[in-house]
């Protein structure tokens, strides 16, 4: 299984201060509604079929492959991975981001082994889940029984914003350039990273240099250094690595928060839903 910042196979999560904040309380039944397993892996699936499609059109002279049930096959190849995929396509190929897939979608269907992503995977799944989530929500408002073929959450819109705030640990692949959601918590680190390469990078020279120099302080690992000097990806990057602690991994988010902060006396995993909350559409996301 992948991990994420907080464990996909759990939606039934309660917070301990729900029941004393009504709008926490809508905020959380809101979240026992999605099914964040489904979401990445459906992301995932679908993304897989489509890149599988070109790359079979590709192999047949840009020609549909005998077989094929794809109806529409674009003029430009590279233009519709670019849109359909816009993270992904900015750093890699179709045939890699293929290998990646192969890989990710094994680690899903494991139960009982949990993988570490890296910006590769990360950045995949993000392209991917926004275009599930986009297809979900068209179905849910033109074509209702159409979208329990997906059934991501209980027949109620998935707020993607809110999804990646709560599920990615990071967004490193999208350091040095404009993110095109908020994701306020998310981004207020790479802000900070790019501030700190700002002021040690001297005219004329790579911001990546300066990335390098201070990547040890702000916990960036090798993938994402290879990742912003558009590298070929190495063959170590495209599976993602056992984690020998299994399922311990998600011990620490249910640690009581000392004293001392703003959220002393709950347990991580409510904090980071409440941080979230003062973030979130509330409004779009409960409205169904």
């Amino acid at each position: 299984m992948l991990i994420f910042a907080k464990d996909i196979c759990i939606r039934d999560h309660a917070h301990s201060l729900e029941k004393e904040d009504p709008e926490l309380m809508q905020y959380m039944v809101y979240q026992r509604k999605l099914f964040p397993y489904t979401i990445v892996r459906a992301g995932l699936d679908l993304a897989y079929k489509e890149i599988d499609d070109m790359l079979d059109y590709i192999d047949a002279g840009n020609k549909p492959p005998p077989g094929s049930q794809r109806q529409n096959y674009p003029a430009d190849v590279p233009g519709w991975f670019k849109e359909r995929f816009p993270w992904t396509a900015a750093f890699t190929s179709m045939a890699d981001m293929h290998n990646l897939m192969v890989n990710m979608i094994k680690c899903m269907d494991s139960f009982r082994t949990h993988e570490d992503c890296v910006v590769w995977h990360w950045m995949v799944a993000y392209d991917a889940v926004h275009n599930v989530v986009n297809v979900y929500n068209g179905l849910l408002k033109e074509s209702p029984e159409n979208a329990s073929d997906l059934k991501l959450s209980k027949d109620i819109a998935v707020d993607f914003e809110d999804f990646i705030n709560n599920y990615w640990p990071n967004l490193h692949f999208m350091l040095l350039s404009k993110p095109d959601y908020p994701h306020t918590r998310l981004i207020a680190e790479n802000g900070k990273i790019e501030d700190a390469i700002q002021q040690r990078t001297p005219p004329g020279d790579s911001p990546i240099l300066a990335l390098e120099g201070i990547a040890n302080s702000f916990d960036i690992d090798e993938s994402v250094l290879s990742l912003l000097r558009h590298d070929t990806i190495e063959s170590q990057n495209l599976a993602p690595a056992t984690n020998a602690n299994g399922a311990k991994i998600f011990d620490r988010l249910y640690e009581i928060i000392p004293n001392g902060s703003p959220f002393a006396g709950i347990a991580v995993v409510d904090a980071e839903y409440s941080m979230n909350l003062k973030i979130a559409s509330l409004p779009d996301i409960v409205e169904n």
